[in-house]
């Protein structure tokens, strides 16, 4: 056999088991590396997703609560205080307290804007205003309240709809109960706490607020709260945060009242 034939034989052999060997090794480490590069893609998208999902959660919920607490005492053109004592005196004693947290529950009284103003004497449903309390008024020396059935409207007048609404976390969810009937239904889940404190001021007569924010507040004092802080922690984990794919987000507000409470 020539040399040139036993070059073109060894030629022709091919790889050995080496070369697959090698060959193999280094797909498989590029596989597995591609595979390392998607699966923490995917997490990270996956914790985008989280993260947006509660902030969006806590924008629409803190956006609802700040704008019903700025409304609380509010009742339009009408100011309870310079009623005749007679028609003060018939007023619902939960006038009195239109804002409260207890046993876990926010509760508050709201206005619903209306400045549809009447031209003849009629009547108007309470359920059709979806309200808890119906008055309707001239804004200065006359009040016609009722909480069910029709409520007698003059010419001139105009109604103010007023509702109760009670808000609570149960379940690691918010929900919300519009005048004090029927199931509460959840507003957003993936709620680890809720902390609701108010803001007192020194006397009724003050405007700002005095010291600390405190949880609670005795009956007398409710005409001294001027403002109203929510803290409000998310999780996608609520029940067990520390399985929590994202950190637990925590976002305040605090809630100025529109209208002081005396």
């Amino acid at each position: 056999m020539t040399v040139d034939s036993q070059t073109h034989q060894s030629a022709e052999r091919g790889f050995g088991l080496v070369e697959l060997m090698i060959a193999l090794t280094l797909g498989l480490v590029l596989v597995l590396g591609v595979v390392q590069v998607f699966v923490a893609s995917n997490r990270t998208f996956n914790v985008q997703q989280h993260a947006s999902a509660l902030q969006e959660d806590a924008r629409f919920v803190l956006s609802r609560l700040s704008s019903e607490l700025r409304m609380v005492n509010m009742y339009g053109c009408l100011n309870l205080s310079r009623l005749p004592q007679s028609i003060q005196d018939d007023l619902p004693g939960a006038f009195d307290n239109p804002i409260g947290y207890a046993g876990g529950v926010l509760t508050v009284i709201t206005a619903d804007p209306n400045n549809q103003v009447f031209v003849s004497n009629t009547t108007a449903s309470v359920s059709h205003y979806g309200a808890q309390w119906l008055i309707a008024t001239n804004c200065r020396d006359q009040l016609r309240i009722a909480s069910s059935g029709d409520v007698n409207v003059q010419a001139g007048d105009i109604l103010i709809p007023l509702r109760q609404l009670e808000y609570r976390v149960q379940d690691n969810a918010l929900q919300v109960r519009t005048n004090g009937v029927g199931n509460f239904e959840t507003l957003i889940t993936g709620v680890a706490d809720l902390d609701v404190s108010f803001g007192l001021a020194s006397t009724p007569g003050e405007r700002v607020v005095d010291g600390n924010y405190v949880s609670s507040v005795a009956s007398s004092d409710f005409n001294r709260i001027r403002s109203v802080r929510l803290v409000l922690q998310l999780s996608d984990s609520p029940a067990n945060t520390s399985n929590a794919q994202v950190k637990t987000q925590e976002y305040s507000l605090v809630a100025a009242l529109r209208n002081r409470m005396n």
